[in-house]
């Protein structure tokens, strides 16, 4: 009777045995018999020993380039204003300055660039530029800064502030420095000069006249008598 039972346990391993019917005994002995054939006594089974279909995985979605998560941090490594350099003097431009920009990695395409100066931005700067000419650009201390924003405007990144200073010549405020020599004092003519000495009246009339040496006048000449009086 235990075959019967290998035998019953191996039918009902085997998906091909599924529906069938078998009978169940208990002998005197306790012993629990399977049999394939009708038993006096057995009770009718049927198999059902067809496996359970396994659960289906879910399907791992991978998410499409435009839903990809930025990595945290600094969109570039480096944004900067590399001229004019931090405390540049620009000097007799007539308010034209040159600005050029850098970053690293390169300005992405879906990114534009903005300029500002001191706190305004500059309107004609082109969004996917990196340099510019400022023109009409005042005397006095100034301030530049580079800003990385969407196309709708949103600020994604900012570059330090510079500083730089614009000098312009002028009679009103002419230069000055260790470098520049002071002007020559003007030069006046021997001609000009003031005479320290009175000339004689002897002197001013070529040394013909006799000259009284106590009061420097001129001496009378006393005509002879009988002569033209003069």
């Amino acid at each position: 009777m235990r075959t019967a039972l290998y035998v019953f346990l191996a039918l009902t391993a085997v998906p091909a045995f599924a529906g069938q019917t078998v009978w169940k005994w208990v002998d005197e002995k306790g012993v629990t018999h399977f049999s394939d054939q009708p038993v006096p006594g057995a009770t009718k089974m049927e198999l059902n020993s067809a496996p359970s279909p396994s659960p289906t995985p879910a399907p791992t979605s991978t998410p499409s380039p435009s839903t990809t998560t930025r990595p945290t941090g600094p969109a570039y490594s480096r944004l900067v204003v590399e001229s004019p350099q931090q405390d540049e003097s620009i000097i007799n431009t007539g308010g034209k300055v040159t600005v050029r920009l850098a970053s690293t990695p390169a300005l992405a395409p879906d990114h534009a660039m903005a300029l500002y100066l001191d706190g305004a931005r500059v309107q004609d700067f082109p969004a996917n530029g990196m340099a510019h000419e400022l023109s009409d650009v005042p005397r006095g201390s100034h301030t530049l800064k580079a800003v990385v924003t969407t196309p709708q405007g949103a600020v994604i990144q900012e570059s330090p502030v510079t500083t730089f200073h614009v000098r312009q010549e002028s009679v009103a405020r002419p230069p000055v420095g260790p470098n520049l020599r002071n002007p020559p004092k003007p030069r006046t003519s021997a001609g000009n000069k003031m005479r320290t000495k009175q000339p004689s009246y002897q002197a001013l009339n070529g040394g013909r006249a006799q000259i009284d040496p106590d009061t420097n006048m001129p001496v009378k000449v006393q005509p002879a008598p009988g002569g033209p009086k003069k």
